[in-house]
């Protein structure tokens, strides 16, 4: 999952979509009624009940071999991803899947291993020091100039979203800007515009060690280096500024054009043009291996796949394992944006699967304020899976940053599950799960120990189980949410 969700560009929520659907069909439990939701038909719960934690950990376990050696695990341009497409290739086929790849030529980035920043006498190397994803390289020696520094700041509250944030820059200004209300690509953006020479991304109670580096999505509009740095080396920066002293920064990033391919396969259905579509990306951070992120909705997708052999329902079952997310949605916003008429309309639901396995997580559906018309149905419909499954729902609103971003815009019904990123559990979170408020969802999001050991198979089997349910209703009863 991309470290900063996108803003969400479209309006429109339709509550009144589940309860038109009451009463339409029997045998597909339908939320928000009234009453009790009827249980699901013996084909949804046959199918929930194949997704088991022993499946998921097969999965994770054979992507977790695939990506093994590849420097950059499984980042877009990287041996690991290709041979990690390959694996969910001929895992579909062997399935009886119909699979098909969406083939195209984008950025990738690679970090050259040897950024330095010196600040308040020390040394800090490649491990405490990462270029963002499309900074141009480049070496800079100035003041510092924290931005609305607050060394416990756990939200996205800080300023650097607007040019007159900075004021008056020195020459050479080294700006060190914490998460605000925006993008840190538009966080970037204003630091060059207001003069700075050197952007430096921190997350002051990030876990000791981590380094997040979030993409910045558009290569070309990029002037200065810019890299995230450890909570050491931030307070090494903070401090040379209280100081009066200069810090120097180089940076060690590439940025080249590839071909990479997203996985797309198909279960024919019964009535031509209704289609449920599901999501995953199947693509890494540079920096770790991605199990959670997003192996687990991987993984939940294969075992999902696995389940319906067999099956023919009446919409056809589409799944999606798409390259690029990691760099800003690209495989699944190029898929979704370039829909002919007829195909858009096709597509009933599409249900995302993003993170479902976090280590201190909780069963979060999306909810979203500005999602398309039929997305509340969806929550729904979601939510009441998630209770058959064991777990307690709790609504999250990603505004738009995950893989359903380009099919909300679409003006499709977006639904999907998710566990928690980086970003401290909340207590209500806490409450509904059996997590630690005020700690990470997952402590290794985008680290190097988001591996096998990092999975929380238990939630994973909960917020997969509840997609396989709900697949398999809407597959078999489109009219819940025919438009």
């Amino acid at each position: 999952m991309a470290i900063r969700p996108h803003p969400a560009r479209r309006g429109g929520r339709l509550r009144a979509a589940v309860i038109a659907a009451c009463g339409l069909v029997v045998g597909f439990a339908t939320a928000g009624c009234g009453t009790a939701a009827s249980p699901p038909p013996p084909v949804a719960r046959a199918v929930a009940a194949a997704i088991t934690e022993d499946g998921l950990r097969a999965r994770l376990e054979e992507l977790a071999g695939a990506t093994a050696g590849s420097p950059g695990y499984r980042a877009v341009g990287t041996a690991g991803y290709d041979r990690a497409a390959d694996l969910v290739a001929g895992t579909l086929r062997s399935a009886g899947w119909t699979v098909t790849e969406e083939v195209s030529t984008g950025p990738a980035f690679a970090d050259g291993g040897s950024s330095v920043l010196e600040a308040g006498g020390r040394t800090f190397g490649a491990s405490d020091v990462r270029p963002l994803v499309f900074a141009p390289p480049g070496a800079v020696e100035g003041p510092v100039v924290p931005i609305d520094w607050d060394p416990a700041a756990s939200d996205r509250s800080g300023r650097g979203c607007a040019v007159t944030h900075y004021g008056a820059l020195p020459a050479r200004a080294i700006v060190v800007v914490r998460s605000g209300d925006c993008l840190r690509r538009d966080q970037v953006l204003a630091a060059q515009q207001a003069g700075a020479a050197a952007f430096v991304a921190v997350y002051p109670v990030a876990p000791a060690g981590a380094v997040y580096r979030p993409t910045l999505l558009d290569p070309a509009s990029m002037e200065i280096p810019a890299a995230g740095v450890s909570r050491d080396a931030a307070e090494a920066l903070v401090a040379a500024a209280a100081a009066g002293t200069e810090a120097r920064l180089v940076t060690d990033g590439r940025t080249w054009l590839v071909r990479t391919r997203s996985i797309l396969a198909e279960l024919p259905g019964s009535e031509p043009g209704v289609v449920v579509m599901l999501g995953a990306h199947l693509d890494s951070v540079l920096d770790g291996p991605g199990i959670v992120d997003d192996g687990s909705g991987v993984a939940a997708l294969l075992t999902l796949a696995e389940a319906l052999v067999g099956t023919r329902p009446r919409a056809t079952v589409r799944l999606a394992f798409w390259s690029g997310e990691e760099l800003g949605l690209h495989g699944s916003y190029r898929y979704a944006s370039s829909l002919t008429d007829d195909a858009r309309r096709a597509i009933l639901v599409y249900l995302n699967a993003d993170m479902i396995a976090s280590p201190n997580g909780f069963a979060g559906v999306y909810d979203e304020s500005r999602a398309p018309i039929g997305s509340r149905a969806v929550h729904d419909l979601l939510a009441a899976a998630v209770e058959r499954a064991g777990g307690t729902p709790v609504g999250v609103d990603l505004g738009g940053g995950a893989d359903h971003r380009g099919f909300a815009d679409a003006g499709i019904a977006t639904g999907g599950v998710f566990s928690g990123a980086g970003e401290p559990v909340t207590a209500a979170q806490a409450a509904a799960s059996g997590a630690t408020a005020g700690r990470p969802a997952d402590p290794c999001y985008h680290q190097a120990c988001d591996d096998l050991a990092n999975a929380n198979l238990p939630l994973a089997r909960i917020l997969a189980a509840a997609l396989a349910d709900v697949t398999v209703g809407l597959a078999n009863h489109p009219e819940l949410l025919r438009r």
